[in-house]
């Protein structure tokens, strides 16, 4: 029998999860049009190469959405697939905030930079519409975030993925047009994690192993302090930020110091890209949970999105 050598072996997003882009110039990519709603599936169809979309869809998924019940109807409970450019605005309203809970990416950009404004860490469809409106590759990702997205291979291989919670293994499956390599390998994301205990009620679901990390991250690289020293760190030009990673109040004094850091605060403010992700069932601090709804206040949740793209742009 001949003898399998480890670096022979293929990895998920080599095969089955390995998606090739079509080049800027093929797409003749630019912005789409501000307030026209555009569907997650047409901008697969433009962003990738030809039969790739289909791939797309059939092998990733996506969450369905909070399951809060409003006067007798469930508003949020739609898979998060539109994305909407917007004009610029500083502040953001208790109306946007609605739009992103009922499923709409907002999309909001300045002159040299790019803010998106998510429900769920739907990242692979971030990729492939800022791909398809003329953005480029990023260099590196700094992601903060309660929970990693994170997942081994095996994971992968056996059942269709919400990229929610895969993105991160799936995002090197994502391939240049130009000659098939990877749009961000997994190294290149400098991630920040913390958790405060919260005490489990009874009856709670546990959502898993939130904070598996890939093998060459060590312990004391995943607090915002260590993320920082990595080296690399500085070349970071898109950053996601999950607010669930600072709210509620015992996220945010874990953590507040990485907002307060100027070297956080120079990568933010100077990033080709910021994502930010509401994370609304997370959001009051559990990972485990009864019901998959909008945990936390959506007021404080606002002033938090406001206060961090402030930073930015200030």
């Amino acid at each position: 029998m001949a003898l399998v050598r480890y670096a022979d072996l293929k990895k998920p997003t080599d095969e089955t999860y390995a998606f090739r882009l079509r080049s800027a110039a093929a797409i003749n990519a630019r912005p789409f049009p501000q307030q026209a709603p555009v569907h997650v599936t047409a901008v697969a169809q433009e962003a990738l190469a030809p039969g790739e979309s289909a791939r797309f869809a059939a092998a990733v998924g996506r969450w369905d959405g909070p399951e809060d019940l409003v006067d007798g109807t469930r508003p949020y409970a739609a898979a998060q697939q539109w994305f909407m450019e917007l004009p610029w605005v500083a502040r953001l309203s208790r109306e946007h905030i609605f739009r992103i809970l009922s499923g709409t990416v907002l999309v909001l950009r300045g002159e040299d930079r790019c803010d998106y404004v998510l429900r769920d860490h739907h990242m692979l469809d971030v990729f492939l519409y800022h791909h398809r409106t003329g953005g480029g590759y990023p260099r590196a990702l700094m992601h903060a975030d309660r929970h990693s997205d994170w997942c081994r291979d095996g994971f992968l291989f056996h059942r269709k993925p919400d990229q929610a919670a895969t993105w991160w293994s799936l995002l090197a499956g994502l391939k240049r047009a130009e000659d098939g390599s990877a749009v961000l390998e997994e190294e290149k994301v400098y991630f920040a994690t913390a958790k405060a205990a919260v005490r489990a009620q009874a009856g709670q679901r546990d959502v898993g192993a939130e904070n598996l990390c890939p093998w060459y991250l060590a312990p004391d690289q995943i607090t915002w302090q260590g993320m920082l020293a990595r080296e690399g760190v500085e070349l970071c030009d898109w950053v996601s930020l999950d607010l669930d990673l600072f709210q509620p109040a015992p996220q945010l004094r874990l953590c507040r110091g990485l907002i307060e850091d100027a070297r956080f605060q120079r990568i933010h403010r100077e990033a080709t890209v910021a994502v930010y992700v509401l994370s609304p069932q997370f959001t009051r601090g559990g990972d485990r949970l009864t019901h998959w709804t909008v945990q936390g206040s959506i007021a404080s949740g606002l002033r938090l999105l406001n206060h961090l793209r402030g930073l930015r742009w200030s």
